[in-house]
């Protein structure tokens, strides 16, 4: 046999099993085999990881694409930036009023035009008529995950397009979800009313300053909304996702659910690992739910160690810093950082925190793919898996620069940080797409992921 592509000399990251030194030979965009030493099988191409370490390629489970300029762009540009951070796959929301059915294959069409990495999507539910064809999305589409945002009631909803979210939806959504095994919910976790009603207070002092936006979100109109999830997921039977949980507050209220429900997962993002609310001297880092304390950015960073928190994703947005501009009532919501998933979480992780490896890869591919419906294809160094992978040199210390992330954003609040451990290949199926920081994968290579419920 002839491998398409032999990695040697690298040490592999495996969820579960460990550090192993060995080879990773690769054929017809699969890994075949693994072992210690595999230079006497013939291959095409060689990588020599250079006693580097070899990670599953990264997921990146939370995307928006086409939400703060072009789709096709999106997808062109972003899919880029997220090689250029080691990620091989990503997962992005798509949201609308209407049935998806006018829309899903443009979507999937453009992706596969234009992308570089693979992707998969996850749909919003906006209205009754999404809720009664979830079933319809999952088996003609491969759609196993649905976003359900608590926040749009009201003027909130009327903006956004879509149907209100009260109780009665949820609850009817979750009862749907409940029968369909592999189908999970997703949650964005904030009481609007709540919200409304500081808000309400802040303005009536005259406050329009940054600071004013994390004082109008506090932590317990998230907590508070995680609970009333977590209830209708019990309540329900229904499995449960919560993206991007911000506190120790909520975080509390995850592990005392999982003391008698267990079906529970939740997602975080770098953001609030790194960031604090006195870092809100501008509108750049407008994003919803704000960032909160550093007792919040420790406490979470405890549950990545511990295992409370099983993933981690940017909630990536490329907005222009022009959208930015002006009252911070008015300043667009969200930030771009899929590049710096992986770079974040090695350099304030694992060097400064004493993370391990193992760690860093389960939360940032293995669970991933586990929860969403792509292991073993994705997710896993392993015998019949994808040979999606990413080589990561962990003494390699860089200072950030929006130029190099390649994304169409013009701006990362992570400008001139110093960060140590970056990732120096990225491959897909096989493929080198990122080669020290270089782009080297063609558009239109990635391909959509189905992910039916296993």
């Amino acid at each position: 046999m002839e491998l398409d592509c032999l990695v040697k000399n690298g040490l592999m990251v495996i969820p579960s099993e460990g550090i192993v030194e060995g080879s990773i030979g690769i054929k017809d965009e699969r890994i075949v085999t693994i072992g210690k030493s595999l230079d006497s099988i013939a291959a095409k191409q060689v990588i020599d990881a250079q006693g580097n370490y070899v990670l599953p390629g990264v997921i990146e489970p939370h995307v928006h694409f086409g939400l703060g300029s072009q789709l096709e762009e999106d997808f062109l540009t972003e899919t880029r930036s997220a090689a250029t951070g080691g990620i091989s796959t990503i997962i992005t929301y798509y949201r609308q009023k209407e049935p998806y059915e006018k829309i899903f294959d443009e979507i999937k069409t453009l992706g596969e035009e234009r992308s570089c990495i693979d992707f998969s999507i996850h749909l919003g539910i906006s209205s009754e008529e999404h809720i009664r064809k979830i079933a319809k999305y999952v088996d003609d589409y491969g759609v196993s995950s649905f976003k359900f945002l608590m926040a749009y009631k009201g003027e909130d909803a009327k903006r956004m397009g879509s149907a209100e979210m009260t109780d009665g939806i949820l609850y009817d959504a979750f009862s749907t979800i409940r029968e369909l095994k592999g189908v999970l919910p997703c949650i964005h976790a904030e009481n609007i009313e709540l919200i409304w009603n500081i808000r309400k207070k802040l303005l009536d002092q005259g406050r329009s300053d940054p600071a004013a936006w994390a004082e109008s979100r506090p932590d317990f109109t998230e907590s508070e909304y995680v609970r009333r999830a977590l209830f209708f997921a019990e309540l329900t039977n229904c499995p449960l996702y919560i993206v991007h949980l911000t506190c120790k507050k909520a975080l509390e209220e995850v592990r005392l659910c999982r003391q008698h429900y267990s079906k529970v997962f939740v997602e975080t993002c770098p953001v609030y690992l790194t960031h604090t609310k006195e870092d809100m001297t501008d509108n750049l880092l407008k994003i919803s739910p704000p960032v909160r304390s550093k007792e919040d950015n420790d406490a979470l960073w405890e549950g990545i160690r511990d295992g409370s928190i099983q993933t981690v994703g940017s909630d990536h947005l490329a907005l222009k810093r022009k959208s930015k501009m002006g009252s911070i009532w008015d300043a667009s919501m969200g930030i771009s950082g899929t590049a710096l998933v992986l770079p974040v979480l090695l350099s304030e992780g694992v060097h400064e925190r004493g993370i391990s490896l193992e760690r860093i890869a389960e939360v940032t591919s293995y669970n991933v793919a586990r929860i969403f419906n792509l292991h073993p294809r994705k997710g896993s160094i392993q015998i019949g898996s994808d040979a999606d992978l990413t080589v990561v040199d962990l003494d390699k210390e860089q200072t950030v620069t929006r130029t190099m992330l390649n994304s169409s954003s013009d701006f990362s609040i992570y400008e001139n940080w110093r960060l140590k451990g970056w990732p120096i290949l990225t491959m897909v199926r096989g493929n080198v797409v990122m080669r020290d920081g270089e782009i080297v994968g063609k558009r239109g290579f990635g391909k959509f992921i189905r992910r039916d419920p296993v």
